[in-house]
C-alpha cells in the first residue's frame, strides 16, 4: 500500500517544538543511533523500554521527526486541560488493571483507535513494560503491542506493511541536569512468520511476537535481570569501563555515547554469565572489587585519581590551568549563580520530593525547572526593561541561560580541580599508601582483563 507523509497538526508541532527546546537545554546530548532504521512514511509501531516515566515519551518526540501517537495510561487524562491536550496531540488512553480494574472494557476503544491510526499510515509509540522502573532491566513485556500489530494487519489482509521498530532508551544519569541520552534504534522485527501463526492461533501468535519484542529490547539496553547485581555492575563500570575506553584513544575521544553504553552492556552480560557459570570466580572478583572500594571510601578517594595519568608530574600544569580558569571565569560564574540560583534550587527541591519514585526525578527537574526559570527570567527581564530600557533587557535575557550553563560547568571544573589538589597533597604525604592502592588496582585490572579475554572466547 502507498502512504503519504504524515499530516502534523499545528498544536502537535507547537508542543513538540517546546519539548525539543526544553530537552535541548536540559540534556547535554540526545544521540539517536541508526536513525535510518526509522521509516519516514507508512504505518509503524515503536516499542521502547520505560526507564524514566513521561520523560521517555518526550525523548522519543525530540529524536523522531514523525508524529508519534502514544498509548498512555488513562490516569494522565484526569485533569480537563490534560485530557484536551493529550487527545489533540494524538495520545490514546489505555486503562491498566492496577489503576482502574472496573474500566478495562474501555480498552476495546483503545485498540480500535490504534488500528485506525495505523491504517492511516501513522506511527504509534508504546512502552510495553507498562510501568517505569529504576532497575536496569527490561521487565515482563505486556501483549498489547503485539496484539495491535497483528490485529491491524489481520484487518487489512496482512498487506498493510506495519513496521515494528524496537527502541532502547539509555539514560547515562537518572537524576542529573545536563546528562546524556542514547536512543538505540533496532532493526524492524520481521512479521511474516507471526502472521501465519496468528491466523491459525491468535493467542500463540501474540505470545510469540511478545517474546520477540522482549528479546529485542533486552539486546538494545543494559539488561541486568538479577537486581542484586546492579550495584556490582555499577562498581565495575566506574573502575573498568573508562580503563577499556582508554585502550582506544579514538573511541575515548569520540563524541558518541555508544561506546560507553556498549561497554556497560558487555560488563553486565559478563557479570551475569560468570554468576551463573563460574560462581567461585565471580565471588572472588566481587570480593576483590569490594575490598578496593572500601579502601577508596576510607580515604575519600575516587578510582579515577589512581590511574597512571593522575600523578604529581602533571600537578603543576593542572594547578596553573586551574588558577587561570578560576580567576578569569569567576566573575561570569558568580553572575550566573546569582541570576540562576533560585530557579535552579527550586527545581532541585521539586525533584527531591520524588526520591521514593526515582523514575520521575528527571521529569520533575524538567517541569519544575522550566516553570521556575520562565517565572524568574520573566520577572528579572521585566525589572531590567523598566529601569534600563529594552536594549539592556535584551542583552540581559541572552546572558541569563548562557551564564547559568557556564556557572554549572565552572563549578564542576573547580570541584574536579579541588579533588586533584587534595589528592596531590595526600600523595605527597602518603605516597606509600597510594602506591599500595595503585598496586592493588593493577592486580584488580589484571584479573578483570583475564576474565574479559575468557568471556570474549565464550562469545565467539
Amino acid at each position: 500500500m502507498t502512504f503519504k507523509k504524515d499530516r502534523i497538526h499545528s498544536l502537535y508541532r507547537s508542543v513538540r517544538f517546546i519539548v525539543k527546546a526544553g530537552l535541548g537545554i536540559f540534556f547535554q546530548r540526545i544521540e539517536v543511533r541508526h536513525p535510518e532504521l526509522l521509516p519516514h512514511v507508512g504505518p509503524a509501531v515503536l516499542v521502547a523500554n520505560h526507564p524514566n516515566s513521561i520523560m521517555d515519551a518526550m525523548v522519543l518526540w525530540a529524536a523522531i521527526d514523525r508524529k508519534v501517537n502514544y498509548i498512555a495510561h488513562a490516569g494522565l487524562f484526569r485533569a480537563r486541560f490534560m485530557n484536551w491536550l493529550l487527545r489533540n496531540i494524538g495520545v490514546i488512553p489505555v486503562y491498566r488493571r492496577q489503576d482502574a480494574p472496573d474500566m478495562m472494557e474501555q480498552n476495546v476503544s483503545t485498540f480500535r483507535a490504534s488500528y485506525e491510526v495505523l491504517e492511516k499510515g501513522e506511527t504509534i509509540g508504546i512502552f510495553p513494560e507498562g510501568t517505569s522502573d529504576m532497575l536496569r532491566k527490561v521487565k515482563q513485556v505486556k501483549t498489547g503491542a503485539a496484539r495491535i500489530v497483528l490485529e491491524t494487519e489481520a484487518r487489512n489482509g496482512y498487506d498493510l506493511g506495519v513496521k515494528l521498530i524496537p527502541v532502547g532508551l539509555h539514560f547515562f544519569s537518572r537524576s542529573h541536569f545536563r546528562s546524556r541520552v542514547l536512543v538505540n534504534v533496532g532493526a524492524p522485527i520481521p512479521l511474516v512468520k507471526y502472521f501465519t501463526r496468528y491466523n491459525t492461533n491468535p493467542i500463540a501468535g501474540v505470545a510469540e511476537l511478545t517474546a520477540e519484542i522482549q528479546a529485542r529490547l533486552e539486546q538494545l539496553t543494559v539488561n541486568i535481570q538479577d537486581e542484586e547485581l546492579d550495584e556490582f555492575v555499577h562498581a565495575l563500570e566506574q573502575i573498568y569501563r573508562d580503563e577499556l575506553l582508554a585502550e582506544n584513544p579514538q573511541v575515548s575521544a569520540s563524541k558518541s555515547s555508544f561506546p560507553q553504553f556498549f561497554l556497560s552492556q558487555k560488563i553486565a552480560e559478563g557479570v551475569q554469565y560468570y554468576r551463573r557459570r563460574r560462581p567461585e570466580l565471580f565471588a572472588a572478583i566481587r570480593d576483590q572489587v569490594a575490598s578496593y572500594q572500601r579502601k577508596l571510601a576510607r580515604l575519600n578517594l575516587r578510582d579515577e585519581l589512581l590511574r597512571e595519568t593522575a600523578n604529581t608530574r602533571r600537578a603543576w600544569c593542572e594547578y596553573g590551568q586551574a588558577g587561570i580558569v578560576a580567576l578569569l571565569g569567576f566573575p561570569f560564574a558568580l553572575y550566573g549563580v546569582s541570576n540562576n540560583f533560585l530557579p535552579y534550587h527550586l527545581a532541585e527541591l521539586a525533584a527531591k520530593k520524588f526520591l521514593d519514585e526515582r523514575t520521575k526525578i528527571l521529569t520533575a527537574l524538567l517541569f519544575a525547572g522550566g516553570l521556575a526559570f520562565i517565572f524568574f527570567y520573566t520577572l528579572q527581564i521585566g525589572i531590567v526593561a523598566r529601569y534600563f530600557g529594552s536594549w539592556w533587557a535584551g542583552a540581559y535575557a541572552i546572558s541569563l541561560p548562557t551564564s547559568g550553563l557556564w556557572a554549572i560547568s565552572y563549578l564542576k571544573r573547580m570541584r574536579a580541580y579541588g579533588e586533584r589538589l587534595s589528592f596531590s597533597v595526600f600523595l605527597f604525604t602518603n605516597r606509600h599508601l597510594i602506591n599500595r592502592l595503585r598496586l592493588e588496582r593493577k592486580r584488580l585490572i589484571k584479573a578483570l582483563n583475564a576474565v574479559r579475554e575468557e568471556f570474549q572466547k565464550v562469545e565467539l
